[in-house]
């Protein structure tokens, strides 16, 4: 298949853009009708825009899978001096059961101490070959203590347990 990217993302707009023209120069309709389609394609435009990072693969902030397999980790630190906020960026493949996960995905959640040692602790053990499972805890678990992060405002991620995925049943050949 052939994948032009960004550049054959510009070169479709600019088709668009030149039939546009021809048909708002050359077009007998009325200037409401001309006017209308510009508009709706600028809007187009906007659109596409603002959807294509999540195309890219870009983290995204939203609820990952309920259950999930680690992939990998980055954390970035509150930094006042550059008014950073600080994020935790998970790659998560969400799983329905063990044999079948589902395509990775970035997720970004806000930074809290407590999802960053969860964090830590999952990155280490999955450094040493041990896979990780995670898993997001309902809010009415009572074993589930939210945790506040750097702003003082409960996190959505604070509910993410992380565990070792359970060793296979058959010993490799």
């Amino acid at each position: 298949m052939l994948n032009l990217g960004i550049s054959g993302l510009i070169a479709a707009y600019v088709l668009i853009a030149a039939l546009l023209l021809g048909f708002g120069i050359y077009s007998n309709w009325s200037w409401k009708i001309k006017s209308a389609a510009i508009i709706i394609t600028t809007a187009f435009y906007l659109v596409t825009y603002f959807s294509y990072p999540r195309l890219l693969g870009w983290p995204v902030q939203e609820q990952p899978p309920h259950r999930f397999r680690l992939l990998a980790a980055y954390v970035e630190r509150p930094d006042r001096q550059r008014n950073v906020s600080g994020a935790i960026y998970l790659w998560l493949a969400g799983i329905d059961d063990l044999s079948s996960p589902l395509v990775p995905r970035a997720y970004r959640f806000p930074y809290s101490v407590q999802l960053h040692d969860r964090v830590l602790k999952a990155t280490s053990s999955l450094n040493k070959g041990n896979a990780q499972l995670g898993e997001i805890e309902d809010a009415d678990n009572p074993r589930s203590v939210p945790d506040k992060n750097v702003s003082g405002s409960e996190s959505k991620s604070d509910n993410i347990i992380f565990y070792d995925l359970p060793d296979t049943m058959f010993p490799d050949r």
